[in-house]
């Protein structure tokens, strides 16, 4: 197929030059294809409305447009040779209109192509990971409400220092996931700009009416500056994946915590052979590798934000080839940041939390603090009662009483008896609201162009 950019009197390219050039493109472009017909269909209506395309050009075009999208949906194979998703649907319309075909890229370049559909396709994923996160929490609010009162100790430099229940523990994640819903949100707010109609950097001497494609995309606003849009990419790709790096890196501290806990040394946590995998050459073994390796993947979801930031930093203003390189990491991060939720989610049904294996571990110094407090609340400055503490420790009795009076004692805000899982319900009901009617509001935006 040919190049759209190709001349008549120019030699084809090497296949080995075409081939690193288009590199993975051929493949992630695929799974674009209905964000660019989306943004194609727009420009056409743009194009129609300043005088560029007349009537039957453009039903021509939306035709042969939403033909494209009621045969393949929402992902189409592609070839090396077809280059990339945009060249691949230029000289569809070509193939079926002729001349027609031809005028859809008038006042665009793949350049601000790449980034409208990259920037759609950067909007839903982030709904849709903020909506399955927040399902994920909603979920630990019900394990919650389960195992919330089972004891735990809470560790510091890995040794025994305060005695928490699961209520505690699960409900700090909750909380992170508030903000890193909060961050993710602000991210989203500041790509929701169009970039469409900045050409490859520097405007076109055509009187393009970019807010009409803003409107017709769903943008919140148009991003203005030509420049400044082509040297946004990678600076907002790098940040979207900095705030998905954000909830995987909770999800890795949680992995950490579970194999401790499911160590057979300590055996708070149990699992079971759903969640677990064999050993192939001792029998006894069932491993919880399925941490291990959200924990690992925590590690590469953050090599790709060093990976885009290293790849823009330092390119002079303007579109680069480089950037073309940031596409895959962003990809990349979307998928395991969805699969890891979804891992997540299983994982918390098929756990179960013992608490006489804990009380059996439970150290009497986890009880000094408490007992130091005690001598507070009896008048003695605190430093001399730490000292009395360190020197009773030998004589503190381990048995329900003293576990129950240290939860029920300790009245602090935030501390285990005092946190009211209703209320992480109630934000999260909000949120998952608020956040699903954004994911309806943008895929309505879409149908209604597409068909």
């Amino acid at each position: 197929m040919s190049k759209v950019w190709e001349k008549k009197s120019e030699n084809s390219l090497d296949p080995i030059i075409e081939k690193y050039e288009v590199g993975n493109d051929y493949i992630l472009d695929g799974k674009l294809l209905k964000y660019e017909l989306a943004a194609s269909l727009a420009h056409a209506r743009m194009l129609k409305s300043i005088g560029l395309l007349n009537d039957a050009e453009f039903n021509s075009l939306s035709r042969e447009l939403k033909k494209i999208y009621n045969k393949y949906g929402e992902e189409i194979k592609l070839q090396i040779s077809d280059e990339d998703i945009h060249s691949k649907i230029e000289n569809m319309l070509i193939e079926k209109l002729g001349d027609t075909g031809k005028k859809l890229h008038t006042g665009r370049s793949r350049n601000d192509q790449i980034l409208v559909v990259l920037r759609l396709y950067e909007k839903e994923q982030i709904l849709i990971i903020i909506s399955k996160y927040i399902t994920l929490m909603q979920k630990w609010v019900e394990h919650i409400k389960k195992n919330g009162e089972r004891i735990i100790p809470g560790y510091t430099h890995t040794k025994q220092a305060f005695l928490i229940n699961v209520k505690s523990w699960l409900s700090a994640f909750i909380e992170s996931g508030l903000d890193n819903v909060n961050f993710l949100s602000s991210v989203y707010d500041l790509i929701d700009s169009n970039p469409l109609g900045s050409g490859s950097g520097f405007g076109v001497p055509l009187p393009l009416d970019r807010e009409i494609t803003a409107r017709l995309l769903g943008f919140l606003k148009v991003q203005y500056n030509p420049v400044y849009v082509q040297n946004s990419r990678g600076k907002f790709e790098a940040l979207i994946v900095d705030a998905l790096w954000a909830i995987m890196n909770d999800f890795s501290r949680i992995a950490s915590d579970l194999l401790l806990f499911n160590m057979d040394e300590l055996l708070f946590v149990k699992t079971n052979s759903s969640i677990t995998t064999g050993s192939s050459i001792m029998p006894q073994k069932r491993n919880f590798d399925v941490m291990e390796l959200i924990r690992a993947r925590s590690n590469v979801l953050l090599s790709y934000s060093f990976c885009i930031k290293t790849i823009v930093n330092g390119l002079i203003s303007g579109y680069n080839r480089d950037l073309q390189e940031t596409k895959e990491p962003l990809i990349k991060a979307f998928e395991t940041l969805k699969d890891s939720i979804s891992v997540l989610e299983i994982v918390f049904e098929n756990i179960e939390w013992d608490e006489e294996a804990v009380k059996d571990k439970l150290s009497k110094g986890i009880f000094a603090t408490d007992l130091a407090f005690n001598s507070v609340k009896a008048g003695k400055p605190f430093r001399e009662a730490y000292r009395e503490a360190s020197l009773k420790m030998e004589e503190i009795v381990v048995d329900d009483e003293i576990i129950r009076n240290t939860l029920r004692k300790r009245v602090s805000p935030g501390s285990p008896d005092t946190i009211n899982p209703a209320l992480y319900a109630n934000m999260l009901k909000k949120d998952k609201r608020n956040y699903e009617a954004k994911l309806n509001k943008l895929n309505r935006q879409l149908a209604r162009l597409l068909k």
